[in-house]
């Protein structure tokens, strides 16, 4: 039988460029999927994850990259003994899977888009419409010469705490920022994560890219994920505001724009699952 049981918390699709390619016209990267479970899921081992990513120019597929796992799943907790005046029953864990290998691609007009399509995210998301069976992908862009025509690019990493508890309705604050290993300049915005089709566990890449949104709950939206009293700084990526009042937990995703001499030329993103818990600080 299908396990489709719900399991995703979150992920990051990421790139290093390494050098030129052995052909001529060609560039050297490595290509990395950080993925991360729910501790408490009943569903899919991250042990057993399938993970392919599509390579595509103009939304068509050019190739397609497997990505062994490169290392032992390992768990993350928050410590909630570190915060004794912290009330409530919090329990914060996510195991996390890393995925990479390497690829060399032809050096192009347009760039690449790598995608990878998977199922499922956590249930009972309180910020989407659609309460079971939403599908993730995880995207990030390799500039071509229309955007970049001169060097190469290699995509910023970002520093969020990946154990990050807010309490309902409380004030909070959540360092979203990124450092870049090219030096180049960062903006931050929240944006538009994306789905896929329900029943796509560990599916290969489809032929043409289609980016689907998540089916995001009035009043929520990719650019206000979590509501008109959060904001994101746009130069230093720090989110701060009052967190929902109701709910489990919202997807959050944050887009940066790289800028180099003055000019912006793509625009990765970190998609993940926040917890808002029943807690309080005396």
């Amino acid at each position: 039988l299908p396990a489709t049981a719900k399991h995703v918390a979150g992920g990051e699709l990421f790139y290093e460029y390494l050098g030129p390619g052995a052909a001529p016209g060609s560039s050297f990267y490595r290509i990395t999927l950080r993925l991360f479970r729910d501790c408490s899921s009943t569903g899919p081992l991250l042990e057993n994850e399938i993970v392919q990513v599509g390579i595509y120019a103009n939304n068509n597929r050019v190739t397609t990259l497997d990505l062994p796992r490169i290392d032992a799943i390992r768990s993350i907790s928050l410590n909630t003994a570190a915060f004794p005046c912290l009330v409530g029953a919090v329990n914060v864990c996510y195991e996390i899977g890393i995925y990479s290998a390497t690829i060399t691609l032809l050096d192009n007009v347009p760039g690449y888009t790598l995608s990878r399509i998977g199922c499922c995210r956590v249930d009972k998301i309180s910020n989407l419409s659609q309460p079971t069976n939403v599908g993730s992908n995880y995207v990030t862009r390799i500039p071509g010469t229309a955007s970049l025509p001169v060097g190469h690019n290699s995509s910023p990493q970002f520093n969020v705490k990946d154990t990050a508890l807010v309490c309902a309705n409380k004030s909070f604050k959540l360092d979203f920022g990124a450092i870049d290993p090219d030096g180049d300049s960062l903006t931050y915005s929240f944006c538009d994560a994306y789905t896929s089709g329900s029943g796509s566990i560990n599916a290969p890449p489809p032929l043409n890219l289609n980016l689907i949104t998540l089916p995001y709950a009035f009043p929520f939206n990719g650019s206000s994920s979590l509501g008109a009293m959060v904001t994101i700084n746009p130069s230093t990526g720090l989110i701060t505001g009052i967190a929902p009042r109701t709910g489990s937990g919202s997807v959050l995703s944050v887009c940066l724009t790289e800028w180099r001499i003055c000019k912006p030329f793509t625009v990765p993103l970190n998609d993940f699952f926040l917890n808002f818990l029943d807690c309080d600080f005396v």
